[in-house]
């Protein structure tokens, strides 16, 4: 049954996306899990770019400020090239000293890459409280970066 509602999921996610942009589908992902914020992300060279951002408690906001990679839990994935999650930031050892540490406590991000192979940004959500992530919000962020990967 799992299987079957999140293959409904999953194509909710794509029509979202295919009728109403990338901010809608982001929407909808956010909708989906405890995170206040879902955010699409693009490398350049040491910033993270923001291509588009929702925020649950102010969702006019459209996009966040570029910031240096090392100031955001993105630098995992980048390191990585793998999924990253932290469910509460200030009892996980992986991010002792990151700058982000006591304010950022819980995000899981996938990495977003083109069709060369090469890492071109990052999906996630993340928020301030700690938060558990859910299989089904791993393997909808996971979609959602093979289907933007054109669009970054």
């Amino acid at each position: 049954m799992e299987r079957a509602s999140n293959a409904i999921v999953l194509r909710e996610l794509k029509s979202v996306l295919r009728k109403e942009g990338l901010r809608a589908s982001l929407a909808f992902l956010n909708s989906l899990t405890s995170h206040r914020f879902t955010s699409l992300y693009r490398f350049e060279g040491d910033r993270l770019h923001s291509i588009t951002f929702y925020d649950r408690e102010h969702p006019e906001v459209q996009s966040c400020e570029d910031i240096p990679i090392m100031a955001s839990y993105c630098v995992f994935v980048r390191d990585s090239g793998a999924m990253f999650t932290t469910h509460d930031a200030r009892s996980d050892e992986r991010v002792k000293d990151h700058p982000k540490q006591t304010i950022v406590q819980a995000y899981c991000g996938v990495p977003i890459f083109n069709d060369d192979g090469t890492m071109v940004g990052t999906v996630c959500h993340f928020d301030f409280q700690p938060r558990h992530i859910a299989n089904l919000d791993v393997d909808l962020l996971e979609s959602m970066a093979e289907l933007v990967q054109r669009d970054i």
